[in-house]
């Protein structure tokens, strides 16, 4: 029972590191900037196709899945990096200035960051899953947020934490972050994402 159960944890550990350093394989034959984004992809999709089933995980199939959504991952992902630096700016720029409305500016700018780091999870997930164009992905994503609240908050909790805990041991950056964060992101989104799947079958 408690031999299963280490077997069952490792293999999770290991899916995890593995999701991660094929992340960086292919973030990096992009060279960053053109490989973030269909890197993320590929780890989603990766991941959402087959779960703990590590020896199903290939640098074959990531790299195949690399190159058909190179374009499009990377729209999704710039999309959502031009609007997260824009609102950081404008915030950056709001926190010097002192009073009272500033401190509402500053707080409805954070909270729009936050939002993006979300809508864009959801982008990647819901690209991954369902077949969708980018107009309609960009606004279910948006709505996801607003109608599955409590998940939105799960969601966002996951990815502080995950967050704080890859700034104290950074080791995590290489061997556990973006692993981590869409197995996460996955388990926590599962019952929005089967509602979806519910509505477009009818």
């Amino acid at each position: 029972m408690i031999g299963k159960a280490l077997e069952e944890f490792f293999i999770r550990i290991w899916v995890v590191v593995k999701l991660t350093l094929i992340f960086w394989l292919l973030a990096l034959s992009g060279l960053l900037v053109l490989g973030i984004g269909p890197a993320f992809k590929v780890v989603t999709e990766l991941y959402l196709e087959h779960g703990f089933e590590y020896k199903s995980i290939s640098v074959k199939q990531a790299y195949q899945v690399f190159k058909r959504d190179f374009l499009r991952a990377n729209l999704i992902f710039w999309f959502y990096t031009a609007l997260s630096l824009l609102l950081a700016y404008n915030l950056y720029l709001s926190v010097q200035i002192q009073g009272l409305m500033f401190i509402v500016i500053d707080f409805i700018l954070f909270f729009g960051i936050t939002y993006l780091m979300t809508a864009f999870e959801y982008s990647m997930i819901f690209d991954s899953q369902f077949d969708i164009g980018f107009g309609n992905l960009l606004k279910m994503s948006f709505i996801s947020n607003f109608i599955s609240f409590k998940t939105y908050l799960k969601l966002l909790f996951g990815i502080v934490v995950i967050c704080v805990l890859t700034w104290r041991f950074k080791g995590l950056i290489l061997f556990g972050l973006i692993g981590l964060l869409q197995v996460y992101s996955l388990s926590v989104t599962k019952d929005w994402r089967l509602k979806i799947e519910e509505q477009l079958a009818e």
